[in-house]
């Protein structure tokens, strides 16, 4: 092997490694010790998401329009594939409720925003970031839509997602200033 290939290699693993790590100790961990993920999962919605996508948007250094046209093929990405499908469930007799939902909406926060960070860099954050947020304004519109057609909007609205999503938008178009101790504090939750 040249050294251009052990280079993409050894680049891939660094990419990859950690995150397959971190998920083998928490499988591990879980198969030997019974692990109550609700309460760890519940904070991470409601606060540990919520603080780092107003901390992105919010930044000083998000440039909401340059943004503009991966959020549309975004929104058409998960969309798309969805109205491409729903024609499937109807042939293969499933549930629409059942089948659309996993195959629109992907694990892109969890895995997604340290895989790109660790691929492309700290400064991919804001667009994978982006990314991510297309994908939860509409996994938590459409996706419960579909679902329940009776979801209250009210209720989405009220969502810590949603609300930090509409706040750091705010921040972002207004270019207000976040204090620097505030601004320490969402970043590091």
């Amino acid at each position: 092997m040249d050294s251009s290939t052990l280079a993409l290699l050894e680049r891939i693993f660094l990419t990859v490694f950690p995150l397959v790590a971190i998920v083998s100790v928490g499988y591990f961990y879980a198969r030997k010790q019974h692990t109550d993920m609700s309460t760890a999962n519940t904070i991470n919605i409601d606060v540990f998401v919520p603080a780092l996508i107003f901390s992105v948007l919010s930044a000083k250094s998000f440039d909401l329009p340059q943004f503009q046209m991966l959020a549309v093929g975004a929104a058409i990405i998960v969309l798309g594939s969805g109205l491409l499908l729903f024609p499937l469930c109807k042939l293969l007799k499933v549930s629409p409720k059942t089948f659309l939902p996993p195959m629109m909406f992907n694990n892109s926060g969890n895995l997604g925003l340290p895989l790109a960070v660790l691929a492309f860099g700290e400064q991919a954050l804001p667009a994978a970031v982006v990314l991510f947020l297309v994908e939860n304004l509409l996994h938590f519109t459409v996706g419960l839509y579909i679902l329940d057609h009776k979801t209250n909007p009210i209720k989405v609205l009220k969502m810590p997602m949603i609300v930090a999503t509409i706040a750091g938008l705010v921040w972002s178009t207004f270019d207000l200033h976040v204090p620097t101790a505030a601004a320490t504090f969402i970043e590091m939750l």
